[in-house]
């Protein structure tokens, strides 16, 4: 995305254009660095489980996490194909919503999540400028390499506490 962008229209444009030119794969959504993916996965699920409290999924046996946090619903913002979803959330959350900004990012999550996908309850076709998820729906909401600082994006989250 090269140019500085002369608003925030301008950025979110660029940023969506950007995004429809990278290949629907892991290795497209980590910038070329899908090597890295399972390292990744590894520490943000040490980090997570710190917060989650009684997990209890199907594909996870009951155990007690350190914190309060529940495991029902999450919701992956920048889902992409769903690289978080898969190896991370779906693993410890019950049902996991996608948001992402390009269609065919959220198409290709479908076949790429396999079966484990039934528990994605849904596929939000929007940019997180656009996003304002339900009050009280998510224990968690992820957020991965898709946002730097943004008010707008964050109080957005914060309303939906």
């Amino acid at each position: 995305m090269g140019d500085i962008a002369e608003d925030e229209t301008t950025f979110y444009s660029n940023a969506e254009g950007y995004w429809k030119d990278v290949a629907p794969t892991v290795d497209g959504m980590l910038g070329g660095y899908g090597s890295i993916s399972s390292i990744d996965i590894n520490g943000s699920k040490a980090f997570l489980k710190k917060f989650l409290g009684l997990i209890a999924t199907v594909f996870c046996p009951l155990q007690d996490g350190e914190g309060k946090t529940g495991t029902a619903f999450a919701l992956d913002c920048g889902a992409g194909i769903g690289r978080i979803t898969k190896r991370l959330l779906l693993p410890l959350f019950t049902t996991v919503d996608m948001v992402d900004v390009t269609k065919e990012f959220l198409d290709k999550a479908r076949p790429y999540l396999g079966e484990e996908g039934q528990r994605v309850g849904n596929y939000f076709c929007c940019g997180l400028q656009d996003f304002s998820p339900e009050t009280g729906r998510y224990d968690v909401i992820w957020i991965q390499w898709v946002i730097g600082e943004s008010d707008y994006i964050i109080n957005n989250l914060l309303n939906c506490l």
